[in-house]
C-alpha cells in the first residue's frame, strides 16, 4: 500500500518592481499589504539599466529612487538591485532564482502605440514567467 502523499508548503515570496518613478509609493504600498496577508517575505526590485547607472540617471529620478528605497525599507521589503540591459531580464532573472509566487508591477506611463512598438516589460515577463502570480497596479490617482 502507497503511503499517503503529504503537500510540502512553500512559502509564498513577493517581488514589488521598482522603479525610480515619483508614483512608485503606491506599488511599494500594494506589495507590503499583499505580502502581510501572505505572511509572506516580501523584495523591492530595483533594475540598474546602463540609462539609469549612476552620474547617468537624472536628479529627479535618482532622488525619487532613493525615496522609494527608502519608503520600501521602511515597510519591510528586502531591497535588491539586479544589473541588466533591460527591466524585463533582471525581474525574470530574479524571480527565477528566488522561488517567487506573486509579482506587483506599477502600470506603465507609455503609450499604448510605444509599447506595441517596443514591447513592454510586463509583457516579457509574463510571457517567460508562467508560474507566479501577476498583479499591476493603476498609477493615476485620478
Amino acid at each position: 500500500m502507497l503511503a499517503p502523499m503529504v503537500p510540502t508548503f512553500v512559502g509564498e515570496r513577493v517581488m514589488v518592481c521598482m522603479s525610480s518613478n515619483a508614483l512608485a509609493p503606491r506599488v511599494l504600498r500594494t506589495g507590503a499589504h499583499i505580502a502581510g496577508r501572505l505572511g509572506a517575505k516580501w523584495y523591492a526590485v530595483y533594475v540598474e539599466t546602463p540609462k539609469e547607472r549612476p552620474g547617468r540617471i537624472g536628479p529627479p529620478d535618482a532622488e525619487a529612487l532613493q525615496q522609494n528605497i527608502k519608503l520600501a525599507e521602511s515597510l519591510g521589503a528586502t531591497v535588491v538591485k539586479v544589473h541588466a540591459e533591460h527591466p524585463s531580464e533582471g525581474l525574470i532573472a530574479f524571480a527565477q532564482r528566488e522561488g517567487i509566487t506573486h509579482v506587483i508591477f506599477g502600470q506603465s506611463a507609455r503609450s499604448r502605440w510605444e509599447i506595441l512598438w517596443r514591447g513592454s516589460t510586463l509583457n516579457r515577463f509574463l510571457g517567460t514567467v508562467r508560474d507566479a502570480a501577476v498583479q499591476v497596479v493603476p498609477l493615476d490617482v485620478g
